[in-house]
């Protein structure tokens, strides 16, 4: 027999918002998306043209707590590239957060 989760393979991504804040990338949870304070465990970044992770942080070794609307240290060493399109997971260890940059400016 094969047995597997109840709820499939899937994961529920709650929303995480970006913006430029002094020219620099600011990725973040606002306070209405926030389902816990949690310490982050590590923050991907996926290049849909390149079909790859092209920045990957680690926070176990110094992990950080993800507060509402705070921008996540270490981001900002990461240049969007105008026209690509890119999607940022944040992952604590209960929950896990997504946003979109399409056709990033």
């Amino acid at each position: 027999f094969l047995t597997g989760c109840p709820g499939g393979d899937r994961i529920n991504l709650y929303p995480a918002q970006w913006e430029m804040r002094n020219s620099e990338l600011c990725i973040f949870v606002d306070k209405q998306h926030l389902i816990a304070n949690e310490n982050i465990l590590d923050l991907k970044i996926w290049d849909y043209a390149r079909q790859s992770f092209v920045y990957e942080k680690s926070y176990a070794l110094n992990p950080i707590m993800l507060e509402a609307g705070k921008c996540i240290p270490g981001v900002d060493g990461f240049t969007l590239i105008p026209g690509k399109s890119y999607s940022v997971m944040i992952r604590t260890p209960l929950h896990a957060y997504e946003a979109r940059f399409d056709k990033a400016m």
